[in-house]
Formats: structure tokens, C-alpha cells, sequence
């Protein structure tokens, strides 16, 4: 084994879609990192296929949104049908103040190709055939044993580590972390094949029946993702297109059978949680992190999001402009977020495995009334596409809440305020009673004495889908680089001195700011 060797700042040890979304964040605001993978994937294996509107928003702004987009299918409508009939549907297209309210359906392989692009023109590079093998926490950094293509094992010297390595992470069980849970009791089998005579078109289903379920995914050019619950009894570990057929005759309406098959296999299904999901200077993400039912496909969606709520901590803390103590707050946002993710996903596949006929009546019932009113939609739609992840206490009223997800993107637009990338933006709304030469003065000091946020005035500006939540009082709203709500600050009264001190102190709790800088200063009011 060779001498130590300081390397770079961080170590990813993985390179699917959320190691990969990680590393571009991490790149573009300058950290020093270093990507390291078993072997290269060059499987046709779709697995993962759905990327939901949150993940699109988040994609969009690691900047690989508009290619996924073009590269993958659209989907906007979930139908759902029970013994062949259709009882409800969920559309996507009327979600309100979203950047993209709608779904894709794309082949794990095919993001990643995108990411690992996109990876390389930020400056990074991917260490295929590098193994991690083992490593050590000190206070200062993480000494890692890496296993090189020619068999050697050097260990290197870095500041941080996140295990981004799957389900059956090496990097979790290097440090310790804890892996609770259990496999479901129901296998699943999958296969990415044609349907004689049908085009893809923009709507998924799910087929319930007593004796099973089935889901049929538009992939584009007339392949569908088929997904299958494997009947009571079945002991084998491999498919055909018999079986396929077979189920798509006792489950779905029509004389459907299949055309060309990519490839098909039978997998169970895991629940499992890691006890955390950092440790000193350790972190997990996406499959290293959880396990979840493959009901509503959350998986990787949940994996992405734990990758950039992750990586503007990280990439701010590495670059000295966040305190250390922000990281702590990776577990403990991400982990209570993914278990409501997990525990949605746990009860779609309970639901739909329902296999008693006054279970179904009453789920068949539900389903119709709640497509009817819209209600289904209403509560699902937002779940599923993941647009209600929040960092804090659930809102039990109308308005802004701490935490929450808002409306906003980071492209530039005329109709919108924008958000900063790498840091902090401050919106100033002034309420119904806006007075342009107290606000511009208030403004300008902040802009002139704080360098750590972006400051966009919504009194000159159109506040676009985030009027509906802002209110007749005027307020200062602290928004992360993430897009969720950090701080609310009340301005009542109009803008003072008083307020300059108390949003710069708020400011600089998130920040570095010096509690110097952060006094205020009367005569620029």
C-alpha cells in the first residue's frame, strides 16, 4: 500500500444518476472533487425510468433538464383500472406553479450518459475500475483505501466522503452505518418490451385485480416499461414472454401481446433506512441512504433530491462561505422527507395488492370518488411528482411556511424572480402599500453590505405564481439555493433600520457573515 496523498476535497464514491447530479454541483461552485466507480455501466437495462416535475425543476438547475427532455418520453396522465376497468386517473398537466408539470419516461442508461456530459464539461472526470475498499475518520478529513485497476490499493486523503455506491454500499458498511428493514413479501418482474399494435402515448397505467398488478410505462418509439407483481407460487428467477403474456391477458383489458423484448428479470423489492445519513464527515445518498417499495417509481427521484439538498451544503461549506454546523442539517431534513416518500410508496403497493373483495370495492370506490372531485389528484399529484417536499413542520394553514418548496426556478425570466445557485436569495415584497423611495433605500444598504445572498425587489419586479402565498403585509423571504423557504421575516410597518439589523442578523445565522458586518447602520435608511 503506498504512502498517504492528499487528493481532492471530496471523494463520491458511485457514478449513477445521483452520485452524478452531486458531482455537478459540487464542480460548478469550484469544490475540488473526485468520482470513482466499480466498473463503467453499459447495461441496455432501463431500470430507473421516470423522472418526475420536482426532479425536472432540480435538473434544471444542475442544467441537464432541457436535454432529459428532448432524449426522454412525456407522460401527464397516471390512469388506474380494477379488473379491467377503469376506475380513476391522475393528470399532472394542471399542476399549478411548477416549471415542469409534467413527467418523463427515459432509460436509467441514457441519464446517466447525459450526466456523466454534462459532468465532464464542468472539469470532472469519472475513475472507472476504482474500487472503494475501506477508510478511516479523523477530525480533519477521511483516509480511503482504493483498490486501482492494476490491483494495487493507495490510500488518499480527503475532506469529506458521500457513499453514493447502491443498495449494497460498501462505503455504509465501511463506517457503520446501520441499514434496518425487510424485503417485501411480493416479487416483482420487469421487462422494456414492444406492444403489438399500440403507440406510446403520454398516459402510464396501473392494473389492480385480485390476483395481482400490473403497470404499463410509455418508453417512446412503441417500447413500454411492463411491470408485474409475480403470482403466488411462481419459484423461478427468470421470465419470459409466456409469462408477460400471460399476465397481460388476466390483467389488462385487450388481447395485448408482446413484440421485441429488451431484456427481463425478477427482483424483490426492499424497505430499508440507514440509521443516519451522515456521520462526521461521511454522507449517504440515494440507495446507499434507502430502499423503497418501486410503487409510484420514487427511488431515484428520492435519491436526486437527497443529492442536491446535499451538495449546495456541501459545496458552501467547502468553499467557505456556509458555517460547518449547515451539514448537520442534511439528516436531518432528507431523512424525515424520504420516510414520507417510503411510507407513500409502502401503502400504493399495499393498496394495489388489495386481494379481498371488500377491500377492493371500498379502494374502487375511493378511486372513483376521488377522481370525481379531483381529490385523488389533488393530494397525489403533488406526491408523486414530489412537488411537496418540505424541510420543516407541515403548514396546517393557507401562506408561507419555513421549509417549503416555492414556485420559483433559476432560468432567467421576465415573469418571475429569478433564484441565485450558490447562494441565499433575499425577496422583498412590500405589501399593498409600497412606497418606492423607502424600499430602494432599504435595498441598496443591503446590497451594499451583504455579499452572501442575491436581493431581487418583488415591488419592481412580477412575483409571478408566488403571489397567490404572499400576503397583504410586507416581508422579507429568505429563499436557499435549493428553493425551499429558509426564513420569513415580517416588515410591518414598511422598511427601518430596525429591519435592516434584523434580516442581516438572519442572514448571517445562515451564513458567514461577521456579526460586525451584520450590525446595522441607521443613516443608510
Amino acid at each position: 500500500m503506498s504512502e498517504v496523498s492528499q487528493r481532492p476535497q471530496v471523494l463520491i464514491v458511485g457514478a449513477g444518476p445521483v452520485g452524478l447530479v452531486l458531482a455537478c454541483e459540487l464542480l460548478r461552485a469550484g469544490v475540488d472533487v473526485e468520482i470513482i466507480s466499480k466498473s463503467k455501466r453499459e447495461s441496455p437495462h432501463s431500470r430507473a425510468t421516470i423522472l418526475w416535475p420536482r426532479i425536472l425543476e432540480l435538473l434544471d438547475r444542475v442544467g441537464v433538464a432541457a436535454e432529459l427532455v428532448e432524449g426522454g418520453h412525456y407522460f401527464d396522465q397516471m390512469n388506474y383500472y380494477s379488473d379491467k376497468r377503469m376506475i380513476g386517473l391522475i393528470r399532472f398537466d394542471r399542476l399549478r406553479g411548477v416549471g415542469y408539470p409534467f413527467a418523463i419516461t427515459i432509460p436509467q442508461w441514457r441519464t446517466e450518459a447525459i450526466l456523466e456530459s454534462h459532468t465532464v464539461s464542468l472539469g470532472g472526470t469519472i475513475r472507472y475500475d476504482h474500487t472503494f475498499v475501506g477508510g478511516t475518520l479523523s477530525p480533519d478529513g477521511v483516509a480511503c483505501d482504493i483498490a486501482l485497476p492494476d490491483g494495487r490499493v493507495e490510500r488518499r486523503e480527503f475532506a469529506w466522503v458521500v457513499g453514493a455506491d447502491g443498495y449494497n454500499s460498501t462505503v455504509r458498511e465501511a463506517f457503520g452505518f446501520g441499514f434496518a428493514g425487510r424485503a417485501m413479501r411480493t416479487r416483482l418482474a420487469i421487462t422494456d418490451a414492444e406492444i403489438v399494435g399500440e403507440t406510446t402515448s403520454s398516459e402510464a397505467a396501473y392494473y389492480l385485480t385480485r390476483t395481482g398488478n400490473m403497470v404499463l410505462a410509455p418508453l417512446g418509439d412503441g417500447v413500454f416499461r411492463v411491470g408485474a407483481s409475480v403470482p403466488d407460487g411462481f419459484e423461478g428467477d427468470s421470465v419470459d414472454r409466456a409469462f408477460f403474456e400471460r399476465l397481460l391477458r388476466e390483467r389488462v383489458p385487450g388481447d395485448r401481446r408482446l413484440g421485441d423484448m429488451r431484456f427481463s428479470g425478477v427482483f424483490s423489492a426492499h424497505v430499508r433506512s440507514a440509521d443516519t445519513y451522515s456521520r462526521e464527515r461521511v454522507f449517504l445518498v440515494g440507495d446507499a441512504a434507502h430502499a423503497m417499495s418501486p410503487s409510484g417509481a420514487q427511488g431515484l427521484n428520492t435519491g436526486i433530491q437527497d443529492a442536491v439538498n446535499l451538495g449546495w451544503k456541501l459545496a458552501g461549506v467547502a468553499t467557505g462561505r456556509y458555517r460547518g454546523r449547515l451539514l448537520s442539517t442534511y439528516d436531518e431534513e432528507r431523512r424525515p422527507a424520504v420516510n414520507e416518500v417510503a411510507e407513500l410508496s409502502t401503502r400504493l403497493a399495499r393498496i394495489g395488492l388489495y386481494s379481498q373483495r371488500s377491500q377492493t370495492i371500498v379502494r374502487d370506490t375511493a378511486y372513483r370518488i376521488g377522481t370525481a372531485t379531483r381529490v385523488l389528484e389533488n393530494v397525489l399529484a403533488p406526491k408523486l411528482g414530489q412537488i411537496d417536499t418540505h424541510y420543516g413542520r407541515r403548514p396546517r394553514r393557507r401562506g408561507l411556511v419555513v421549509g417549503e418548496r416555492l414556485p420559483l426556478g433559476w432560468r432567467p425570466t421576465n415573469t418571475a424572480p429569478v433564484l441565485a445557485l450558490d447562494r441565499y436569495t433575499v425577496l422583498l415584497w412590500p405589501g399593498l402599500e409600497y412606497r418606492f423611495g423607502r424600499w430602494t433605500a432599504f435595498t441598496e444598504a443591503l446590497r451594499r453590505d451583504v455579499d452572501t445572498v442575491e436581493i431581487t425587489d418583488l415591488g419592481g419586479r412580477p412575483p409571478g405564481a408566488l403571489l397567490p402565498k404572499l400576503g397583504k403585509r410586507a416581508v422579507a423571504l429568505l429563499v436557499r439555493p435549493d428553493g425551499h423557504l429558509g426564513a420569513l421575516l415580517s416588515l410591518e410597518g414598511g422598511p427601518s433600520a430596525h429591519h435592516v439589523h434584523a434580516l442581516k442578523r438572519l442572514i448571517a445565522h445562515h451564513t458567514v457573515e461577521t456579526a460586525e458586518k451584520a450590525e446595522p447602520d441607521p443613516a443608510t435608511v
